[in-house]
């Protein structure tokens, strides 16, 4: 009996390596902080736009990427750090300061339900006392960078990671 597997797909947006550089250093540096491992401590440098889980996950991306076709080339303005409070877990991220743009493609792909902020985080669900010491050494840290985002990058879910896709080009 043959089983249908679900497809699961993440869009992103991934900044250039100077940016990417950045951002791992600064995950060293709360990891030296924290003093041990935290979740999503290797991960690349990008911008979460939203996932998309379906059996036709593919045959979705042909809509998504005459849609993502019709958008022009934008700058994406990266400013300081700032931190999301969950509750009990905090989220230490560097801020994108004009969101307009993102938050355009994301509305109209559809996606997601409820309030969008994009940003490039650094620590994810750090504990209140991890948090803390992390952001103790990081909050007088001054940045500013910008970038020129033509793309969006499709990751494909792979067992226990996400792999690269495909990539789908704004206008020209």
């Amino acid at each position: 009996m043959e089983t249908k597997a679900s497809h699961e797909l993440l869009f992103i947006i991934s900044p250039p390596p100077a940016i990417a550089e950045y951002v791992a250093m600064l995950k060293q540096h709360v990891r030296l902080a924290i003093g041990h491992p935290f979740e999503d401590e290797f991960a690349k440098a990008h911008i979460t736009l939203f996932q998309y889980r379906d059996a036709r996950a593919e045959d979705w991306l042909y809509q998504v990427d005459s849609t993502i076709a019709s958008f022009a080339p934008f700058h994406v303005h990266i400013k300081n750090l700032n931190f999301h409070d969950h509750g009990t877990t905090r989220t230490i991220y560097l801020e994108v300061v004009h969101k307009n743009p993102i938050c355009e493609i994301v509305e109209r792909l559809g996606q997601p339900e409820g309030e969008f902020t994009p940003f490039i985080p650094i620590a994810r669900n750090l504990d209140i006392n991890d948090f803390i010491k992390a952001w103790r050494s990081l909050k007088n840290l001054s940045y500013s960078d910008y970038f020129r985002c033509d793309h969006i990058t499709v990751l494909k879910k792979a067992p226990r990671r996400w792999t690269y896709y495909m990539d789908l080009s704004f206008a020209a």
